[in-house]
């Protein structure tokens, strides 16, 4: 279970994360949403251990501000908006490896990293994948690669900043997919920092939308997601539908005024 209890990030001056507390039960996902320079990143990045913040953060019990480096990386898995590896010269399969050693200055890949890895290339559904170089996948295949490199050394907590910004829908609906079978299958707690309303409907359990750096919503995603709390976080007016299969689904209609 993930605790977070009054995170608050300052740069500089500016407290760009007011006191935030939530908590998040295993097996589940959380979407992340807000308007653009709410404080979704910078949560998830708080979170990453990539920014300094005041608060406190407990994972299954540990508190993560007392952890090593090395024992946060292994707890937590980080997806960043773009993968990066285009300078490196090594394909997925020797990718994947280095990130289950990277804290071993002589590595030598083990059984079981190897094992490890034809895994999680399995899991995912990109085993096609192996031998690629970074610049020879597309852009849904780097972000399906950039999910396993999260996901291989079997992380507590997943943290994906705007996963699907660069996929088409078919594209965002596998990744997805895999993010959220992963996670009821693993029992692992995942946040991810969305755009689309939709996607959020479709695969979060719990919704936060955060305005200005604090929470102006959370709950439930059903329950959050209402054409109200829409029209006030975003200033759009919509219609909500329930389709055959149970599945919502936002339909904006316009722009507020003055909002």
């Amino acid at each position: 279970m993930l605790e977070v209890h009054d995170l608050s990030v300052t740069i500089g001056r500016t407290e760009i994360l007011k006191p935030t507390s939530f908590s998040l039960e295993n097996g589940h996902s959380l979407a992340l949403l807000g308007r653009n320079g709410a404080g979704k990143s910078t949560l998830v990045k708080a979170l990453a251990g990539m920014l300094k913040y005041r608060g406190s953060v407990q994972l299954d019990g540990q508190v993560l501000d007392k952890v090593s480096y090395k024992e946060r990386s292994q707890l937590i898995g980080y997806m960043a908006q773009d993968f990066a590896a285009n300078s490196v010269r090594l394909t997925v399969f020797e990718l994947l490896l280095m990130a289950q050693n990277s804290h071993n200055m002589r590595f030598s890949a083990s059984s079981e990293s190897i094992d490890q890895a034809q895994r999680m290339l399995s899991t995912l559904g990109i085993e096609s994948l192996s031998e690629r170089m970074s610049d020879e996948m597309s852009g849904g295949q780097r972000q399906k690669v950039a999910l396993a490199l999260a996901l291989i050394r079997k992380p507590q907590l997943l943290l994906l900043d705007e996963p699907t910004s660069a996929l088409d829908l078919a594209n965002q609906l596998q990744l997805l997919e895999r993010v959220s079978d992963y996670t009821h299958q693993q029992g692992i707690c995942t946040l991810m920092v969305l755009h689309d309303l939709n996607l959020a409907h479709r695969y979060a359990d719990q919704t936060i939308i955060l305005e200005s750096g604090q929470i102006s919503a959370k709950g439930q995603t059903e329950q959050v997601l209402t054409a109200e709390q829409i029209a006030k976080s975003y200033g759009v007016h919509c219609e909500i539908f329930v389709g055959s299969d149970g599945s919502r689904s936002i339909h904006p209609l316009s722009a507020l005024v003055n909002v």
